[in-house]
């Protein structure tokens, strides 16, 4: 798998530190199996920018331990514990990442503490260690993680990234580890309890995630907040979803945004409805503008998605296809009235996750 190299740069504006995202691109059969497996700057500094790389899921640098040792890692809404491969793995997915040695930092406190993470081709496991952790140049001492030491079959070895940084709410956490993010604000490193994403589609390039705040330059008009259902995942009431002016029936739906999950994905209660208003997408991406509008209306304002935003195009060789990004899903019961809304719809609405007001502000991209 093949990224987009974008220089790492820091922006500071509004006191927010923003990131570059890069892209990790996927085949249709790994998409599949990704669904399958779901699951130094001063105290007081704003927000910083963080470059974002591309390929449906969004991953960026951390650098854990002194010195410090690069990771590539997903910025994942949908999650809550920060993972990287361990020295002491000895896999075929551990040897084609980068992987921690706790040996080599002066700042390494021993854990020792077994922890496995659950996803459906089986669970990652390993065990708890705490050391600094460097996120958009600021240095966050103390942080407990995850050393992985184990992976199951194949599936993590295609990756382009080497782990995950959880950035939900420590109710999701696995050993109800403090969230990094939530760590780095209680330690007065940065002003703002909330970050920003702006993810690019296409090549990604410009992604970019913004810790402290975010970036006036990345939308086009206020924001629209909404409140959270709960501390948990950054999850929220749906008013109304209707296509082409068709309401879907489900009673009691709710959204949860998930910057690691690449397109929308719901139980087949819900998107098999929207999938049989919907025409069938032309693999030669020929009737894309002929599609219907998708209109998700969320603490009274609705959210347009229209056939180019829900429709992913592939390319391979040289050639161009289309399939629609409305996943259908068999979740379990309770999760029957849940939508996943991921990437495409972050790529139309420029997200801001606000842990202090407990809420999520959504504003047009630009």
């Amino acid at each position: 798998m093949k990224g987009y190299l974008i220089l790492l740069y820091i922006q500071i504006a509004f006191g927010a530190f923003t990131i570059p995202l890069y892209p990790i691109h996927k085949t249709p059969e790994e998409k599949a199996s990704f669904y399958k497996s779901l699951k130094t700057f001063k105290a007081g500094a704003g927000p910083t920018n963080v470059p974002l790389t591309y390929n449906y899921e969004y991953y960026g640098l951390v650098q854990i331990g002194t010195p410090p040792q690069n990771f590539q890692v997903v910025f994942d809404t949908g999650s809550s514990n920060l993972w990287v491969p361990s020295s002491s793995c000895y896999s075929v997915s551990c040897s084609l990442h980068h992987t921690y040695n706790h040996s080599k930092s002066s700042t390494y406190i021993p854990n020792g503490k077994k922890i496995g993470i659950g996803y459906e081709a089986g669970s990652v496991t390993g065990f708890l260690s705490k050391d600094t952790v460097t996120w958009g140049g600021i240095q966050i001492p103390g942080i407990t993680f995850a050393e992985m030491t184990s992976f199951p079959g194949t599936y993590w070895s295609s990756k382009a990234f080497d782990g995950i940084m959880g950035m939900a709410w420590v109710a999701e956490s696995e050993d109800k580890i403090t969230p990094v993010y939530q760590s780095m604000y209680s330690l007065g490193l940065i002003n703002a309890d909330s970050f920003a994403m702006y993810l690019v589609p296409g090549n990604g390039i410009g992604s970019a995630l913004t810790l402290g705040g975010y970036n006036t330059s990345c939308s086009k008009n206020d924001w629209n907040w909404i409140p959270l259902l709960n501390e948990g995942f950054w999850e929220i009431k749906i008013d109304s979803i209707t296509v082409n002016g068709k309401a879907i029936q489900v009673t009691g739906m709710k959204a949860v945004i998930d910057s690691g999950t690449p397109h929308l994905v719901g139980d087949s209660t819900i998107v098999n409805q929207i999938n049989a208003i919907i025409p069938t997408v032309a693999s030669d991406c020929s009737n894309i503008g002929s599609l219907p509008n998708v209109v998700i209306t969320l603490n009274g304002v609705n959210y347009t998605l229209t056939g180019q935003d829900y429709v992913v195009q592939l390319n391979s060789e040289g050639l161009t296809s289309c399939e629609t990004g409305w996943t259908p899903e068999n979740f379990p019961s309770s999760l029957r009235n849940v939508l996943i809304l991921g990437d495409l719809f972050m790529h139309v609405y420029y997200t801001q996750f606000d842990y202090g007001g407990s809420r999520i502000g959504f504003a047009t991209a630009i």
